[in-house]
């Protein structure tokens, strides 16, 4: 074969495998493009085998991104409605997403994007050099980055606690830890943590009733707490790997796939449960 044809087929190969590989090269980015926007579910980058995308179903990204995306760490959604608690922009009774995620912007880059974002920004008494916060469409955001990492954090609050869409992120919180009537629940939620190779997380708080001092001699008639922790040692005990912190009053123990975390915290007036299992059980 004439050498100067042999050449020119080389080139064509050489061409056509650059074209190959430059396409393939697309569509990876596409795929991970088009599954990142399947909220709720991880996606792995190709070459770096890392986590980029752990999202609930429902977070707005198209219209609240995640500037200069590296890395989601968590993402949850909070329903609040102490009444001893107000929000970050003052409303009582509120649901929020939390995201905490890797962002490869400087801080200055960071909260001038959000900044940016904002159709209205919402001003502070006292000036915050660590966060901005304004309204983006329907929902309120506040953006923070305190420039010690990577690390960048948004709320994205929703105009109504009580949002149908809400309830679906409880449907199958796990019953496992049932209170009684020395506690009212203030706080749940529910999230997912980019962390041990994906968790599912669930939380709520509780505030405990004081009986007070019914019969008048000065002192409660009952210690709310130390019933409590009698009680739940108790009805733990016999749970997989159950222990109990004397010093910090925690209760751990395994069950239904679950570890459970139970804090009792008379300082806070609170209970914390604190639920988490592997995401692919």
């Amino acid at each position: 074969m004439n050498k100067k044809y042999i050449i020119i087929i080389i080139v064509i190969l050489i061409f056509s495998g650059i074209l190959f590989f430059v396409y393939k090269e697309k569509t990876n980015n596409q795929v991970i493009e088009n599954k990142s926007q399947n909220t709720g579910k991880s996606v792995e980058l190709n070459d770096k085998n890392k986590i980029i995308f752990l999202l609930l179903d429902g977070f707005p990204i198209d219209k609240i991104p995640l500037y200069k995306l590296e890395k989601v760490s968590s993402n949850k959604i909070f329903v609040n409605t102490d009444p001893k608690n107000i929000s970050t922009f003052g409303d009582k009774n509120f649901a929020y997403y939390n995201i905490v995620f890797y962002s490869e912007a400087s801080k200055e880059e960071f909260l001038n994007y959000y900044k940016n974002l904002f159709e209205k920004e919402i001003g502070e008494e006292y000036e915050n050099s660590d966060m901005v916060k304004g309204v983006i469409g329907e929902y309120k955001v506040s953006a923070a980055h305190y420039g010690v990492d990577k690390t960048g954090y948004l709320q994205v609050h929703l105009p109504d606690y009580q949002d149908k869409n809400i309830e679906k992120f409880f449907v199958e919180f796990p019953d496992i830890f049932k209170p009684n009537e020395y506690l009212i629940e203030h706080e749940k939620s529910h999230g997912l943590l980019n962390q041990k190779g994906g968790e599912i997380e669930y939380t709520k708080y509780f505030t405990v009733i004081d009986s007070g001092d019914k019969n008048n001699d000065g002192k409660d008639d009952v210690d709310e707490f130390k019933l409590l922790e009698d009680k739940y040692k108790e009805e733990y005990k016999n749970e997989s790997n159950y222990q109990f912190d004397e010093k910090i009053k925690t209760l751990k123990w395994n069950q239904n796939s679950y570890e459970v975390n139970l804090a009792i915290t008379p300082n806070h007036g609170r209970i914390y449960l604190m639920l988490r299992k592997d995401m692919t059980k």
